[in-house]
């Protein structure tokens, strides 16, 4: 699996699993009619130059538009059947714009970029390749924001390989109470009660305990007057001078929620520090094009 999925932040494209359950034949017929490269040439947009290709490798020169530039970036990119039956996409080594490896930025050991979960399965057909030259086009024009900001957009911001799925399951749990922003926030910017040292939990991680202490989210008690049944985060009424206890976590409103968001972002820092741990055991350097990378 690719180092990172991330840009896109939608899910896998599950029409490999489910013609995996076909016969052998059914499939190889199914994959020789179905090949991805070919599917993604014959559904380019108008902004893709085809140079050379084959049945297993092509190289094109992409112009996408870009939003208040004159003249749009030509990017030299190389594409590859891969094994899976997808197809992978990096820059032509003589052609470079781009870091050959920076985990922050989303590419890949190798060059190879990772557009979202997933992105090097097999097309399944022409909405799944357009889907493709979408992210595609995506990710370019996130790695222009990066280079100029050194950082990566962050409603763009997804995290290294599984722990993308721990992610996108907080997200859907945040989502009802408007908190994706305090994920986004914790996760990729260091700030809010996400980036804090997280409540204890058991070590199969399956718990939060203790929950007779202060909610994480930092919430406390109002004057009966502004109570709701959910989490409150605003100040008081103008003027009010009262220390205001903290809800503990056992009285939360929400306390399934945040607990189910807790256990899943321990387990997310895990899989990333192991994932940063192998990259550093493998000698993979910093390339020094962002403010925070967990390699120096």
């Amino acid at each position: 699996m690719p180092l990172c999925c991330a840009c896109n932040r939608r899910q896998p494209n599950l029409c490999a699993g489910a013609c995996g359950r076909t016969s052998s034949s059914a499939a190889s017929a199914f994959q020789v009619e179905m090949n991805s490269l070919k599917l993604l040439l014959d559904n380019c947009p108008k902004w893709v130059e085809i140079q050379q290709h084959s049945r297993h490798r092509a190289t094109i020169v992409v112009a996408p538009p870009l939003a208040g530039s004159v003249d749009p970036i030509r990017y030299y990119l190389e594409l590859v059947l891969t094994g899976k039956g997808g197809v992978s996409v990096r820059e032509q080594p003589e052609h470079r714009r781009f870091p050959e490896f920076c985990m922050e930025r989303h590419i890949n050991p190798g060059g190879t970029f990772c557009l979202e979960y997933g992105s090097e399965d097999r097309l399944g057909d022409v909405d799944a390749a357009n889907r493709w030259w979408s992210g595609l086009e995506t990710f370019l024009h996130n790695q222009e924001y990066a280079a100029k900001r050194r950082e990566w957009p962050l409603a763009a911001g997804l995290s290294h390989g599984e722990a993308a799925l721990e992610q996108l399951a907080m997200e859907e749990l945040a989502k009802p109470l408007g908190w994706i922003d305090e994920l986004l926030g914790g996760m990729f910017r260091d700030r809010g009660w996400l980036a804090e040292k997280l409540p204890r939990a058991t070590k199969k991680l399956d718990r939060v305990v203790n929950a007779r202490t202060p909610c994480p989210r930092g919430c406390t008690w109002k004057h009966k007057s502004l109570r709701r049944n959910s989490c409150e985060l605003d100040r008081c009424e103008t003027g009010c001078r009262k220390q205001h206890k903290p809800i503990l976590r056992a009285d939360c409103p929400n306390r399934r929620v945040v607990e189910e968001i807790v256990l899943r972002e321990h387990r997310r820092r895990a899989i990333e520090a192991a994932l940063v741990a192998d990259l550093k055991g493998k000698k993979n350097l910093c390339c020094g094009t962002m403010k925070n990378c967990p390699l120096r």
